[in-house]
C-alpha cells in the first residue's frame, strides 16, 4: 500500500520531517487520531490539538463494501503502524475511524476486531491497549461539520443521505436506503434516469440531447451500446449523472425534468428530518461528489432554502477527518466508546 505523508497547508509534501512546528504545545498534551476511511482513499490526521496537526498520511480506499473487510482493515491498520512510527513514541491516547460501508454495528464490531488483532502483532506493546473506535463516515462528516453542534447534513455522492445533529446532542436520519428503494437525488438515481430517458428516445419516446451527449462521450450510440453498458459492461450507473447535469445546463428539457425531479425529492426527505424536531439550528451543508457541483449545487440550495424558511446553507467547517479526531478526543473525555456505534446504514 502506498502512502503520503502530506504538510499542513495542503501544498507541499512533506519527505523529511513528520511534524510541524508547534512550540506553544504542552508537551505531555495526548495525540488522537482520526482516520476517514472512503471510497477513494483513507485519510489520516494525528493530533494534540485540532488547530495543530501533527501527521496527515493517506491510503487508497478503505471502503469495506468495496474491498472486502479484510482489504478494508488492513488499510486502517497499515496507517495507524505508520503513525505509531513516525511519531516517534510518542502516545496515542485514542483512535477513531470513520468508515464508508460500515454503517451496520455488525460490520462494524467485525472491522474493530480486524484492526485490533493485526494491531497486536504490528504496534509496540506500550501501544497495543490504545482505544479504537469504529463508526460510519457520515457521522465524523457531521461532527466535522459543525463541530459537534445542530445542523443538517446532505450528502449527496453516488448515493444521498440526511443527517441532523438536534440541540440536545441526538442524531436523526433520513434517506441513506440504498439504490433500490432509496438514493433520491444521487449521481446513482441521475444516471440511471438518463440513460432510461435515452432508452426511450430510441423506442420514439421524447427527443433528448442526452443521446448526442452519450455518444459524443463514446459509451453510447446505438442501443445496443446502450444495452452492453448497463447489462454487460455493468457501467456503473452514477457515472452518468455528469452528462444529465451538462444536459440540464444546456437546456434540454428531458435532462431538466430529471434534475428537478431529483432536487424535489432530496428536499422533500430533508423537510421531513427538519419536521422531526424543532430543536435543530436552522443550517444545512451538503456534501458529497454531486453537491460539489456547482449547477446541481445551485439548485439544491436554492430549492431547500425556499421550502425551509429562515434557514441557511453554510460550507462545512473542517474536512470529515477532523470529525474523526474530534470524536477521538472525546473517547477520553467519557463522551465516547472504544469499539463499534450504529451509524448509518452502508
Amino acid at each position: 500500500m502506498q502512502i503520503c505523508c502530506k504538510r499542513k497547508d495542503r501544498n507541499r509534501y512533506d519527505t523529511t520531517s513528520h511534524f510541524f512546528p508547534n512550540n506553544s504545545m504542552p508537551s505531555n498534551a495526548r495525540i488522537y487520531v482520526g482516520i476517514d476511511a472512503g471510497g477513494s482513499k483513507t485519510e489520516l490526521v494525528a493530533a494534540k490539538m485540532q488547530e495543530e496537526e501533527l501527521l496527515n498520511l493517506f491510503g487508497p480506499c478503505g471502503n469495506p463494501a468495496r474491498v472486502g473487510f479484510k482489504d478494508s482493515a488492513d488499510v486502517i491498520t497499515d496507517l495507524i503502524v505508520q503513525a505509531v512510527e513516525r511519531l516517534q513514541g510518542e502516545s496515542i491516547a485514542s483512535v477513531c475511524a470513520g468508515v464508508a460501508g460500515a454503517g451496520r454495528p455488525k460490520d462494524q464490531h467485525l472491522l474493530h476486531e480486524g484492526i485490533r488483532s493485526r494491531l497486536k502483532d504490528r504496534i509496540p506493546t506500550s501501544a497495543r491497549d490504545v482505544p479504537v473506535r469504529v463508526t460510519h463516515d457520515s457521522l465524523i462528516a457531521l461532527e466535522a461539520a459543525f463541530e459537534g453542534e445542530s445542523g443538517i447534513m446532505v450528502i449527496s455522492g453516488t448515493g444521498t443521505v440526511s443527517l441532523a445533529r438536534t440541540n440536545s446532542g441526538e442524531f436523526l436520519r433520513a434517506g441513506g436506503w440504498g439504490y433500490l428503494i432509496g438514493d433520491e437525488g444521487s449521481g446513482y438515481a441521475l444516471g440511471a434516469d438518463g440513460l432510461r430517458a435515452v432508452a426511450h428516445a430510441f423506442d420514439g419516446g421524447p427527443d433528448t440531447a442526452l443521446c448526442d451527449l452519450l455518444a459524443a462521450s463514446g459509451d453510447v450510440t446505438s442501443k445496443e451500446d446502450l444495452f452492453e453498458v448497463v447489462y454487460k459492461k455493468k457501467t456503473p450507473l452514477q457515472r452518468f449523472a455528469r452528462i444529465v447535469i451538462q444536459g440540464a445546463c444546456d437546456g434540454d428539457p428531458v435532462a431538466e425534468r430529471i434534475v428537478r425531479k431529483h432536487i424535489a425529492l432530496l428536499t422533500e426527505q430533508v423537510c421531513w428530518l427538519a419536521d422531526r424536531c424543532s430543536a435543530i439550528r436552522p443550517r444545512i451543508t451538503l456534501l458529497g461528489g454531486l453537491a460539489n457541483n456547482p449547477f446541481y449545487r445551485k439548485r439544491l440550495s436554492s430549492a431547500l432554502l425556499e421550502r425551509l424558511s429562515g434557514w441557511e446553507c453554510m460550507q462545512p467547517l473542517n474536512r470529515p477527518v477532523i470529525g474523526a479526531w474530534r470524536m477521538a478526543n472525546d473517547m477520553t473525555q467519557g463522551e465516547g466508546l472504544a469499539g463499534s456505534e450504529q451509524g448509518t446504514s452502508a
